[in-house]
């Protein structure tokens, strides 16, 4: 649509949208929805596309071209609203819902296209708001409380655009977990003197069957697409294809060059790969500290022998026991079993009432563990490292249920990551977390 087209529509029923991430994913269409929601009188939303730089100097370029971009955007517009092309659009209907948002209502601008520098927030809103006649009129104008937090920032806002917009924009604030809010907004009052005129739409007041998309980001579509994970629950399937068949951000953008101690080249390194160098090292030193407990006690003569169950983490857990020296001192044995066909072959343990993701199963299977090797601990998980693959209803992708059965106790844990995380980062982080466990509650119980 022509930025005339687009400047015609009425400015009180508009919402206008930038993205200054790429591609447009769920978590866009989410946050529009939710917003129309919230305002019945907004009928259209404009998603401004960001020529791929960005005003904010610790975000790179974008990764595609703007011609890339585009096509994208335009189609996962297309097939937002199709149930059979569209993860979103199935879930609103089998939960007996009508999405608001549609190819219909939603309009594409690329107005910053034509310009080679970063364009600033208020610049694209003064080009908007010159576009309608009358002083009193204001630009209904989404942000999330990420941005909010981020506008105190006078390296990314300077004061004059924070008074331009707060005098221009009509903010429809999405809150995000792990930005409140209420903190940001006073923060930016306190710290930089501007008060919003806003009205929040909150997690807790959405559909149940929506709220998952908003921890969703162009960044994990991007990681997603680089570990070559599925797509189908984080945009819709033509744009899915579509990154697959150009192969973008497969190879992902170097954000590191690995260096040894004499300068010469290993490498560069993605930031997912970047994530997965952190998270192993975490790995590593949790496995350190759990040998080095566990080796103590078989030293003092206390109860040090361990097994295993492992169902998610795909011999992870295994390796970080049997892969360090001396192992043979306490480590007994592992079972992986990742079904509940195997699950209940290689314990004979009464599981078939229980949900394979839950507390139950992996208790039952830590206590089958633990009779069946003869140890004094036995340990056991089981969750869904995913991703979610836009079929299935379920969003446990990221949930992991853990259970340390001793002579004294049953302790049992439940983690929740973000579901869209990569299958690898799961793995890795319900690792660590579970060793962390482990040695925690052997502690408590004294041993």
């Amino acid at each position: 649509m022509s930025d005339d087209a687009i400047n015609a529509l009425p400015l009180n029923s508009t919402l206008f949208f930038p993205i200054s991430g790429n591609p447009v994913g769920f978590n866009h269409f989410a946050a529009a929805e939710a917003l129309l929601r919230g305002n019945p009188a907004w009928e259209q939303v404009v998603f401004i596309l960001s020529n791929g730089l960005h005003p904010d100097p610790t975000k790179p370029p974008a990764e595609a071209s703007p011609e890339q971009r585009m096509a994208l955007a335009q189609r996962a517009i297309a097939e937002i609203a199709d149930a059979e092309r569209s993860h979103l659009a199935r879930l609103a209907e089998r939960s007996g819902e009508t999405l608001r948002i549609s190819p219909a209502c939603l309009y594409l601008s690329t107005s910053e296209f034509g310009l080679t520098r970063a364009v600033r927030t208020a610049e694209t809103v003064q080009t908007l708001w010159e576009a309608h006649s009358g002083p009193d009129n204001k630009i209904n104008w989404y942000a999330g409380s990420d941005l909010i937090a981020r506008m105190a920032d006078p390296i990314i806002f300077s004061g004059e655009d924070l008074a331009a917009l707060s005098r221009q924009c009509h903010y429809a604030i999405l809150e995000r977990e792990g930005y409140p809010l209420d903190g940001a907004l006073h923060v930016l009052a306190a710290e930089r003197g501007c008060n919003l005129d806003y009205q929040a739409s909150r997690a807790a007041e959405l559909p149940q069957w929506l709220t998952p998309f908003l921890a969703l980001s162009s960044t994990l579509i991007r990681r997603a697409a680089e570990a070559g994970d599925p797509l189908g629950a984080m945009l819709p399937d033509g744009a899915a294809q579509l990154i697959a068949d150009q192969g973008l951000y497969r190879q992902g953008r170097p954000v590191a060059e690995l260096m040894t101690p004499q300068g010469d080249a290993l490498g560069a390194r993605t930031a997912w790969q970047m994530e997965l160098d952190r998270l192993t090292r975490d790995l590593d030193g949790e496995a350190a500290a759990m040998a080095g407990h566990l080796a103590a006690n078989h030293e003092q003569g206390r109860p040090h022998t361990i097994s295993l169950v492992e169902a998610t983490v795909g011999g992870l857990l295994t390796q970080a026991f049997a892969g360090r020296s001396g192992a043979s001192r306490y480590f007994r044995q592992s079972r992986f079993a990742y079904d509940e066909r195997a699950k209940q072959s290689l314990l004979d343990a009464d599981i078939k009432n229980f949900s394979a993701v839950s507390g139950e199963m992996v208790t039952a299977l830590a206590k089958g563990m633990r009779e069946q090797a003869g140890t004094e601990f036995a340990f056991a998980e089981s969750g869904m490292a995913g991703p979610p693959d836009g079929r299935r209803r379920s969003f446990k992708n990221g949930c992991c249920h853990m259970a340390l059965v001793t002579p004294k106790s049953v302790h049992t844990e439940v983690l929740q990551l973000n579901p869209f995380l990569t299958r690898r980062e799961h793995q890795l982080s319900f690792t660590v977390h579970a060793l962390r466990c482990i040695r925690g509650w052997l502690e408590a119980d004294g041993y």
